[in-house]
């Protein structure tokens, strides 16, 4: 007998989810991958699943659309925030989700979810030297390792063959995600490029990423308060000060059934 699953599928900035409450079956790395396959499945960069937490509103795991469990996610947790969000219609105004490693709060502002991202570690504890192909390196975990380079014309990047040799360097012993940002004329703003890892493909935007790209830019030049970075799916900000918070654009693309 097949089992059904009820899912909703949510988009932050580009970076688009299939959200489980908690599901009855448990997910294989096949499922998932057949789930998330843009042609025979639903169509997503991975899985969100929501399960209980006794301290938090919810517990989210992510699943990568290459079937891996992933540590954090800056844009499905804001997606996962807006799904809980939809369900009280709006009642509340932020939400205490527990991650693999970490709690964070999901705050409203300006109408929409900001994540504090309290997740910061590993600031360029590699020897990056090596590393000289573009203007500058920087390596930070923002929940997941990210490494940033500065480059002159982000757009002009052959992102599906110059990535993985980072992405895959021996360096990082658990890979990491690359970033490539170009500053833009417009105060504190940047446009920006991230090949994630467990994708294994360049994605519309990366939450994780957009911070680790923010928190170059303070190390390298020293930028505090709004910072505008734009991706393929949009804009966002970074916002830098006592605490960081993350905030960009959530739409809810739609709900169904998925027969397994």
């Amino acid at each position: 007998m097949k089992n059904t699953l009820k899912f909703s599928k949510y988009s932050g900035n580009g970076n688009d989810f299939i959200i489980l409450d908690r599901p009855s079956v448990d997910l294989s790395p096949k499922v998932i991958a057949r789930m998330c396959d843009r042609h025979f499945g639903i169509g997503a960069d991975g899985i969100l699943v929501l399960g209980p937490a006794e301290d938090a509103d919810g517990r989210m795991r992510i699943y990568n659309s290459d079937g891996g469990e992933a540590e954090m996610c800056g844009n499905g947790i804001r997606c996962l925030a807006t799904y809980l969000d939809d369900k009280c219609h709006g009642a509340r105004d932020s939400y205490r989700i527990q991650t693999m490693n970490s709690l964070y709060e999901v705050i409203r502002r300006d109408g929409r979810f900001a994540v504090e991202m309290s997740e910061i570690k590993d600031k360029n504890i590699y020897d990056l030297s090596a590393l000289n192909e573009y203007n500058r390196a920087f390596y930070i975990n923002t929940g997941v390792p990210h490494l940033v380079f500065e480059v002159h014309e982000a757009k002009r990047i052959d992102i599906k063959s110059r990535a993985p040799q980072y992405r895959f360097n021996k360096l990082f012993p658990n890979g990491t995600n690359v970033s490539f940002l170009q500053i833009l004329p417009e105060t504190q703003s940047a446009y920006v490029r991230t090949y994630e890892r467990g994708v294994e493909d360049e994605t519309f935007s990366c939450g994780t990423g957009l911070t680790a790209c923010g928190l170059a830019l303070n190390h390298w030049y020293n930028w505090t308060g709004n910072i505008t970075l734009k991706t393929l799916g949009g804009t966002q900000h970074i916002l830098l000060g006592d605490k960081i918070h993350y905030s960009g654009e959530v739409t809810h693309c739609f709900s169904g059934e998925f027969t397994l």
